[in-house]
């Protein structure tokens, strides 16, 4: 746990989401009945998915940038630094976020990268932003999250396909005068790192996906049956409403803030079980705890700012806020920050 005195200060959030969905109800290899039940369970109706093959994140956080960039009237030439935190990269070189400076037209110095996180990713890339203005005294930059994570899961696979959706979403982060203290918590079991899995994802893998596989790739849509994401439900679950609340719960002891001070929870939107499961293990009585399930599902590393735009779009948002990823690694972290007159942008969609 670490208790941080940062100059920086998160000022707008936007997110970009395909147009794209797909109602769950609809799926073609299961019965109504058991659809019915999973959507009760996970409180999941609906996502969007990329449905073109030649849409990428980078697609979906280039809007996301854009329209974040236009609501803040902040000019690009500005722009100091870019982090991309995804798992769902347009290549498996070079660096997205490099990618990224040249669509977006920023100027060749900034800082760009990659951080390769799923779910937990929002206070991994925040904490590493405030470290950026703070240590290499950076003005403005960008924090992007976001995956495609439907092109990693087979349509037949009944426990995948009707979770994820795809999106990706823009955190401005800016220099202030004054300083302001965060509370940021990190968790890593690597032990568990076959619970959430693509075993075939390129050629130099420990599980690599031969020329031969390639030519014998075949498709649903744009879904490619070879490469496709796993799911060991019982230890997710169990490492979620065991472990995260138990985290949370120290941080807060941690920071000495009262349980009442807590505004918001944003959680990493898993699934309706889970995260039910988290809040009544909290107890945080007067605390809301926002949701996006229904409509846009478990969008990976983009599920807290979805939320949050989902539910403060086109307002401004304050208060005393905790902010808890967690899943796939399996990796979690938590943060407890005080936005100030942070501004949401409405959803765009690609």
């Amino acid at each position: 746990m670490r208790k941080i005195k940062s100059k920086a200060k998160i000022v707008g959030i936007s997110a970009c989401l395909p147009k794209h969905y797909y109602k769950n109800i609809n799926y073609p290899y299961q019965s109504k009945k058991n659809l019915i039940r999973f959507i009760n369970l996970t409180g999941i109706s609906e996502r969007r998915i990329v449905n073109n093959p030649g849409i990428c994140a980078s697609d979906l956080a280039e809007k996301a940038i854009n329209k974040l960039v236009g609501d803040l009237k902040w000019n690009k030439s500005d722009i100091d630094f870019l982090i991309f935190v995804t798992q769902t990269s347009d290549y498996l070189t070079p660096s997205t976020s490099i990618i990224l400076q040249h669509k977006l037209k920023l100027k060749k110095e900034v800082f760009a990268y990659d951080i390769n996180l799923g779910c937990s990713g929002v206070p991994y890339g925040i904490s590493t932003a405030f470290s950026l203005i703070d240590n290499l005294n950076l003005k403005k930059g960008i924090l992007v999250l976001g995956d495609v994570t439907s092109k990693l899961c087979n349509i037949k696979d009944k426990s995948s396909w009707l979770l994820f959706g795809d999106a990706c979403s823009a955190i401005a982060i800016e220099k202030q005068k004054k300083t302001q203290i965060s509370y940021f918590d990190y968790y890593s079991d690597g032990e568990g790192y076959k619970d959430i899995i693509v075993p075939s994802h390129s050629l130099a893998g420990r599980n690599p996906i031969s020329v031969k596989d390639f030519k014998n790739l075949k498709t649903d849509g744009n879904i490619k049956k070879k490469i496709n994401m796993t799911l060991n439900g019982a230890n997710i679950f169990s490492f979620s409403t065991i472990k995260i609340p138990e985290n949370i719960k120290n941080l807060l002891k941690f920071s000495k803030i009262k349980d009442e001070k807590i505004k918001f929870c944003f959680l990493h939107q898993a699934n309706k079980l889970i995260n039910e499961n988290i809040r009544d293990k909290l107890n945080i009585k007067k605390t809301i705890f926002p949701t996006s399930l229904k409509k846009f599902g478990n969008t990976s590393s983009a599920s807290i700012p979805v939320t949050i735009v989902k539910n403060f779009g086109g307002k401004k948002l304050s208060g005393i806020c905790l902010l808890s990823g967690f899943g796939v690694g399996l990796s979690a972290s938590n943060l407890i920050y005080e936005f100030k007159e942070c501004r949401i942008s409405k959803f765009i969609f690609y």
